[in-house]
Formats: structure tokens, C-alpha cells, sequence
């Protein structure tokens, strides 16, 4: 077994892949593969598109490792070449429009409310909240994935998406709003 101390570091690999040696940029792929996927999947909610935009990431990486700058973290670029190939993605499709799942509409109870196990609950919640980050409008979502999931500041999601700090804001609240009513099942209710 390996002991994870003796882990090469980041800047040491890609000063390898920099000099053209491709397993050293293989191992980069190997530590960043599954992050850059739940980034793709959390903002394109598609597992083929997510797959796709993975592997065009680390293509671009490849071509690009040489210009990388050792100033900044090898996985905040991979996240800035998946966002921008997730945002070129939504503007090539326009803007999607989301349907109903079924199960969703109002009213609708689940097969497995009284199931027993504890974790039940934040199964479905975690399902039905996935659902209704799936339903937000592209640019709520990216968003919001931004900040709650990859948990950027708004500064940087700015600078990130190209956008004016006040309109990561306005849609961040506009995200968050959609959600409360998307889930409003699982909200307190307030008394009248």
C-alpha cells in the first residue's frame, strides 16, 4: 500500500507534463477526474454532457499545460476550462426548457414515506433537491452550483461567468427563491 505522504505533488507533475511528459499529466487527470465531472454534471445535469465536457476540460488542459502559470492551484484552472465549456455549451443550445418530472406535482406523495431507515429523508431530500436545481434556468444554475456547491464568492464567480457582481447576486437570490418553491414540502410551515 502506498503511503499517501509519498504522493507527488501538483507543481512537480505538471512541470513534468511541461517538459512533455505524458504520464505525469496523466496522473493530474487521474486526481482531477471525478471532481471535473461533478462540476459538469452539477451544472449541465446531463450525465452524456458532463462526460463530454470532462474530457474536452482535460484535452484542453493537455494543449494548454505549457502557458499553465504555477502561481494558481492546477484545479482552480481545470474549474475555470470546465465553466466556460459548460457556459459555451448552454449559448450554442439557447435556453432549455425544463418539464415537469413525474412525481413532482403538486400534491404528489412518494412510494417510500414511511420507510423506516433514518437516511430515507435526506435520500429524498437529496433527490428531489437535485430535481430542482435540474429545473432552474441555465444561468441560475451555474450560479448557483457555483456557490453553494464549488462554494466561490461572488467576486469570483463574477470574474468567472463575465458578469457584473450584482447580477450573480440578483440570480443567485432569483435560484434560491425558485428552489424555496420547488421545495416548499420539505420548508416549516409558517403559522398564519
Amino acid at each position: 500500500m502506498t503511503d499517501p505522504t509519498d504522493r507527488v505533488p501538483d507543481s512537480e507533475l505538471i512541470h513534468r507534463a511541461q517538459v512533455g511528459e505524458t504520464e505525469a499529466f496523466d496522473e493530474l487527470m487521474k486526481r482531477y477526474n471525478q471532481a471535473v465531472y461533478r462540476l459538469a454534471y452539477s451544472m449541465t445535469r446531463n450525465h452524456a454532457d458532463a462526460e463530454d465536457i470532462c474530457q474536452d476540460t482535460f484535452i484542453r488542459a493537455y494543449r494548454a499545460i505549457k502557458r499553465f502559470d504555477d502561481r494558481f492551484r492546477f484545479y482552480t484552472w481545470l474549474h475555470r476550462i470546465c465553466v466556460n465549456l459548460c457556459i459555451n455549451l448552454f449559448r450554442r443550445r439557447g435556453r432549455v426548457r425544463l418539464t415537469s418530472l413525474p412525481g413532482t406535482e403538486a400534491g404528489a406523495e412518494w412510494a417510500d414515506i414511511a420507510d423506516p431507515r433514518e437516511d430515507a429523508g435526506a435520500a429524498e431530500l437529496r433527490r428531489d433537491l437535485d430535481r430542482a436545481i435540474a429545473r432552474l434556468p441555465d444561468d441560475q444554475r451555474a450560479v448557483f452550483v457555483l456557490r453553494v456547491k464549488e462554494e466561490l464568492s461572488y467576486g469570483e464567480i463574477s470574474k468567472l461567468l463575465g458578469i457584473p457582481m450584482g447580477t450573480v447576486m440578483s440570480r443567485l437570490n432569483r435560484a434560491r427563491e425558485k428552489l424555496r418553491e420547488l421545495l416548499r414540502d420539505y420548508l416549516p410551515s409558517r403559522a398564519s
